[in-house]
């Protein structure tokens, strides 16, 4: 595989002292795809906001375009490029998304 843009390894994360996440790795390149999907309640929410820095990190790494983002608070990640469109479509207030 190409360098990684995104690589996680043996990542173990969740709130607090409780381990949601144990022992997550993957890797993706610069131009692939990523799919994670699976039940409610399996810690899809909880990958996503580990590794934009929402989450307690246990163990593991998180790479950026190889370099270690861990410890690296949510806003730095934001504006090294992590972020997040959220499902819903109340992500602006409504006064700015109508149009007169």
């Amino acid at each position: 595989m190409a360098d990684a843009l995104l690589e996680l390894d043996g990542v173990i994360a969740g709130y607090g002292e409780t381990h949601i996440l144990r022992n997550v790795s993957l890797k993706v390149a610069k131009g692939e795809r990523l799919a994670i999907v699976g039940r409610n309640g399996v810690g899809k929410t909880t990958l996503l906001a580990t590794i934009m820095g929402q989450t307690r990190q246990h163990a593991g790494s998180i790479r950026l375009r190889g370099i270690p983002v861990d410890g690296v608070q949510a806003h730095e990640r934001a504006r090294l490029g992590i972020g997040i469109v959220p499902q819903t479509r109340d992500i602006f207030p409504r006064s700015l998304s109508k149009r007169t």
